[in-house]
């Protein structure tokens, strides 16, 4: 549910380095673009693309769903594994 509310609700401003994402109470939280690490620990699309687990596990057995984002927008994925690296960020 919140990163359907970070998608949906929130609007997204790239800034060359990620995204501003500023919600409907006007606070805003910075999301880098720090792209992601594979299982065999290549790193790839920094600056390009960033991706953010979350809490939830995916219907998949390998992950957790995570929100992608990049200078043409911003989706909701499963099924990353588990081995990989995606970017952790804390919102309370």
């Amino acid at each position: 549910q919140q990163l359907e509310e970070l998608q949906n609700k929130c609007t997204w401003t790239w800034t060359g380095f990620g995204h501003k994402v500023t919600g409907p109470n006007g606070n805003s939280i910075f999301l880098p673009a720090a792209g992601y690490r594979y299982c065999d620990g290549d790193v790839s699309d920094v600056g390009t693309y960033g991706f953010c687990w979350s809490s939830t596990p995916s219907d998949s057995d390998s992950g957790a769903w995570s929100l992608g984002f990049g200078s043409s927008g911003v989706c909701m994925y499963n099924g990353y594994a588990r081995c990989g690296g995606l970017s952790v960020r804390l919102v309370k």
